[in-house]
């Protein structure tokens, strides 16, 4: 598949400029703000259905678990549709749209009528769907495509996301810190998430579109001198996933994804060890705190990556992702030992959660260079869709395991099982989760062929 990028009056190319303006690269967050927030929202909602709408927690987990079974073929199916798109507006970017409906299925979700216990169950697995398997679909199918089509070289890409990291992390800290006092106050209450989420969600729809009028893909498909259409790669569903399992590095990065967002989504257990282990719900908001460490890291992240690459990188976050599981485990209730660990866990994820885009952009070209042929759809969403895997397993087994040990959100005291339930799933699953995280990590290598690969490519296109 062809491609070719826009020049400006200079004759040089928008996405390869050396001086990246700094609003520009800013503007390239306001979605990932709004999908930030949403996350953040969204990781509250078992705590929602059960002690808010008084729902068994097993039933819920359940159908968080089917849900993920449409989340498959949308995902997929999306991904090939991406492949095949070609619109005045670009490839990716016309589909920003969905961070609207994104919005507004989630405010409809926390605003769950009051009707029979069966009507609400219905009512939050179709909101759920929607939100998931139609929205963060399309949005998480097109971030890396879009990045990619905007910024042509790697080290504006990863500029942007450093920028894009910083900013959301920040905005994310700031809104974590508040969150939980709301959840102390308000959110007790089903009026409390009404007068919390509809003013929230118009915010969010607003800021999250801004990016669709500002940032343009300057990357443009050849096209067919003939046919006057757009050159595409004539590929099959089939043969497309096909390609996709010849590339080695694409599947240890899908597998790390949906460990780190399994690993991401285990917070919302935190809700239940601090309202019933530590005793104080509010305290939430000191260890959100812990995540202002990642600010810093981000900023100097295109420096460590041109020092040391993105491959050691990755090893060496989730090794100290570990260790502070590993000290969050022992300590227990301390405060101390919770913010240390809890600190650390944040460095562990952030490579994947923080700059997945730049990882994906590699996963492309090492594709590109093992097979002769070009994939970025699939490849995004095949990425997001191990993501919302991961979200989803999370919660289900947050749902899952709770039901299984007896946990009542009407309750106001829990059984020893229960109580031991939310430490194993606050604590020691997700260091089961690292471990395994690291040993995948070791595998990927695209740092150690990068140059032989760039050079291939180059001399092909």
């Amino acid at each position: 598949m062809g491609k070719k990028e826009k020049l400006n009056e200079k004759g040089i190319p928008y996405g390869s400029r050396q001086k990246m303006p700094f609003w520009f690269s800013a503007a390239w967050s306001s979605r990932g703000i709004a999908a930030a927030i949403n996350a953040v929202v969204m990781m509250q909602i078992s705590f929602y259905c059960t002690d808010i709408l008084g729902l068994n927690a097993g039933i819920i987990g359940t159908l968080f678990l089917v849900s993920k079974i449409i989340d498959a073929f949308t995902d997929l199916g999306f991904g090939y549709i991406l492949d095949k798109t070609h619109t005045r507006f670009g490839k990716a970017r016309p589909y920003e749209i969905f961070i609207v409906f994104e919005w507004l299925f989630t405010v409809l979700m926390f605003n769950a009528p009051k009707i029979s216990v069966l009507g609400q169950y219905i009512w939050i697995f179709i909101m759920y769907i929607m939100i998931n398997a139609v929205c963060a679909t399309a949005l998480g199918g097109i971030d890396s495509v879009y990045l990619a089509r905007t910024f042509t070289t790697n080290k504006n890409q990863i500029k942007v996301m450093s920028i894009n990291g910083f900013i959301v992390m920040f905005i994310s800290i700031v809104f974590n810190i508040i969150f939980p006092q709301f959840l102390a106050g308000p959110g007790r209450t089903q009026a409390g998430w009404a007068s919390f989420t509809i003013p929230l969600g118009i915010a969010m729809a607003i800021i999250g579109i801004l990016r669709f009028f500002i940032c343009k893909e300057v990357v443009v498909d050849e096209v067919d001198e003939d046919t006057g259409k757009a050159v595409t790669n004539n590929l099959g569903m089939k043969e497309s996933l096909g390609m996709l399992f010849k590339n080695k590095a694409l599947l240890i990065i899908v597998g790390l994804m949906f460990l780190t967002f399994f690993v991401n989504n285990m917070t919302a257990a935190a809700t239940y060890y601090f309202k019933y282990i530590v005793g104080d719900i509010g305290l939430q908001s000191a260890l959100a705190v812990t995540s202002m460490v990642v600010v810093p890291a981000l900023i100097v992240f295109p420096m460590l990556s041109n020092k040391f690459g993105t491959t050691k990188i990755l090893r060496g976050a989730i090794l100290i992702g570990a260790i502070g599981l590993l000290i969050r485990t022992v300590g227990g209730t301390s405060m101390v030992t919770l913010f240390i660990g809890s600190l650390f866990m944040g460095i562990g994820t952030m490579p994947i959660s923080m700059m997945i885009n730049t990882y994906l952009i590699d996963c492309m070209d090492y594709g590109e260079w093992k097979t002769g042929t070009r994939i970025e759809g699939m490849i995004a969403s095949i990425a997001n869709f191990a993501s919302k895997v991961g979200n989803g397993v999370a919660l289900g087994a947050v749902g899952l395991i709770m039901g299984i040990a007896g946990y009542d959100g009407l309750a106001e005291t829990q059984t020893a099982t229960a109580n031991m339930a939310i430490i194993f799933l606050y604590n020691i699953l997700p260091l089961i989760l690292f471990i395994v995280m690291y040993i995948l990590a070791r595998g990927y290598k695209v740092d150690e062929v990068r140059e032989q690969m760039n050079a291939d490519l180059a001399k092909r296109r």
